[in-house]
């Protein structure tokens, strides 16, 4: 496994995510399913927010939901490329979720502004996700809460073995392990965070099926110091060559996590210097995303 580089500035980051905007609903099951598994978790922090953050929330796709769970909270998104019309993809009992474009890394909002932030699938794309988790504790009231899933580096591992043998170049990027995302966590003042890894199978009809879902949720290369051009029509052929005409099957090394601000809750036996980790949790599996 090679290690993995930073993804690019902001910038860069942001122009991807708009360009891939108006497809994300349509190629989005692998977020949508991730999104369900975080979202089931929120019931054991047995919390009732009144102010929620949704971090890296794209088209609003976790907006029904978050309110389904919590029918009295104020529901704000935030997102490297924001929305075409902001306030208009979600309205339900008179309340609207209000969205803006912003830099995970330079949150726009007073400190204590949220009891609760999630955040799904958004962390592979932050040059700094340790920046990014202090302003999310910045941003939480005391005893608020943080939920979030990333990917690990095992992530996408079949297709960089076929990369590496049409170049020699780069192509994993922002892929930390569980371990460097709690060490990350602690630094940034979160109280005994907890975090699990599942290893997800997602089986794509074709090597192109897979390429052109990346391609329409903004998840194309983006590493510092990429190759332009790495996804040209010959670069796709080469690597289609590699798996011609069958099924493709990828790693999601999902990692999933939660944390704290302040003292835990006392019927919390976690300690303010370690986060548990479970290696078995959750073993279903993500069959068939092929259209």
């Amino acid at each position: 496994m090679q290690p993995a580089i930073q993804p690019d500035r902001f910038e860069h980051v942001r122009r991807q995510f708009a360009g891939a905007y108006g497809a994300f609903g349509q190629h989005n099951a692998v977020f949508q399913n991730t999104s369900e598994r975080m979202l089931a978790r929120l019931e054991v922090l047995a919390i009732k927010p009144v102010r929620v953050l949704d971090l890296g929330c794209r088209n609003g796709y976790q907006f029904n939901a978050l309110q389904r769970q919590f029918p009295d909270a104020n529901l704000i998104g935030v997102d490297p490329a924001g929305a075409e019309s902001p306030g208009r993809w979600w309205q339900r009992k008179n309340r609207i979720a209000s969205t803006l474009a912003a830099d995970p890394h330079q949150l726009p909002f007073a400190d204590g502004s949220f009891d609760l932030v999630v955040s799904n699938l958004l962390l592979p794309w932050c040059h700094d996700p340790g920046s990014v988790f202090a302003e999310v504790v910045r941003v939480l009231a005391e005893n608020g809460a943080f939920m979030f899933t990333s990917a690990g580096p095992d992530t996408l591992q079949e297709y960089s073995e076929l990369w590496r043998d049409v170049d020699a170049n780069q192509h994993v990027f922002g892929l930390a392990d569980m371990h460097q995302i709690g060490d990350e966590l602690l630094n940034a003042g979160f109280s005994a965070p907890v975090l699990d890894r599942e290893v997800i199978m997602v089986d794509y009809p074709s090597i192109d099926a897979l390429q052109d879902e990346m391609r329409h949720v903004g998840a194309a290369n983006l590493a510092c110091g990429r190759r332009n051009g790495l996804m040209a029509s010959q670069m796709r052929k080469l690597i289609r060559a590699k798996a011609p005409n069958q099924r493709f099957a990828v790693t999601l090394e999902l990692v999933q996590g939660h944390g704290w601000k302040g003292v835990l809750p006392q019927n919390r036996n976690n300690s303010s210097d370690e986060y548990s980790v479970s290696l078995d949790s959750l073993r279903q599996s993500l069959r068939g995303t092929g259209r």
